[in-house]
């Protein structure tokens, strides 16, 4: 449920077990004032790979602006709802779906639904999309973008549904198939998007049974798209959830 390191240093990877999924990479940057040490650097790696950068430019740096929250690309959370525009809720999830919200400083969810119970005959009975979102802001040993990052493979790494990476969605994403649905883990910026659409049918024998699986991988992925989409064209001053 969605990275190798250059500078004066080189940090490898921790070895990975057979079966395990291959680690995110992400992108930081710390500038000094007299200077700048670029890195990228393994998932796994980068806790340690920080540490060791801070400790090598320790001397020459008065500070890390890499670091300082006021650089972090999301200052609140958007408004999660809005990551969704009514015209794809209604062609995805059905003409009348619900929506329900909470949001708090730094997390909140946003989730749409729509059921058919009183047709009959073969039909569409449930449809339903949910979006977390996580803002991560930068501290003293981790910027707000490597932060999301992490999260995404601590959810995706405990996980019991194996995901694989979603390419050309957000900045980084994985994605995974369950028993009713799909999930996807999205990492725009300092933003960390969880996403699950799912869906039941009603069959002619009047039973339950989940939705088709090539149907709710089609539609999870225009949905994982938009939100993606929506999300990186954020301006600043629209993030205020």
């Amino acid at each position: 449920m969605v990275p190798a390191h250059a500078s004066s240093q080189q940090v490898s990877p921790a070895p990975m077990a057979a079966t395990r999924r291959p680690a995110p990479s992400a992108r930081n940057e710390f500038k000094c004032l007299e200077g700048q040490a670029e890195m990228t650097i393994s998932t796994l790696a980068r806790r340690v790979a920080v540490t060791a950068l801070l400790g090598v430019h320790a001397a020459g740096c008065t500070g890390n602006p890499g670091l300082d929250p006021e650089n972090d690309r999301f200052k609140a959370l958007p408004q999660i709802c809005d990551l969704v525009s009514p015209q794809t809720a209604t062609q995805m999830i059905g003409e009348r779906y619900q929506t329900g919200t909470i949001a708090v400083e730094t997390g909140g969810y946003c989730l749409w639904t729509s059921r058919d119970l009183g047709s009959g005959g073969t039909r569409p009975l449930e449809r339903k999309l949910s979006l977390h979102a996580s803002l991560h802001r930068s501290n003293d040993s981790m910027s707000g973008a490597d932060g999301a990052l992490e999260e995404l493979d601590r959810l995706s790494e405990g996980s019991p549904n194996g995901f694989e990476r979603a390419l050309g969605i957000g900045e980084y994403a994985v994605r995974s198939t369950t028993g009713d649905g799909v999930d996807y883990i999205i990492v725009v910026g300092n933003l960390n998007l969880k996403m699950g659409f799912a869906g039941r049918d009603v069959d002619a024998a009047g039973d339950t049974t989940p939705m088709p699986r090539e149907q709710a991988a089609e539609k999870a992925q225009i949905l994982a798209h938009e939100i993606a989409a929506t999300t990186t064209k954020l301006r600043p001053e629209e993030a205020d959830g």
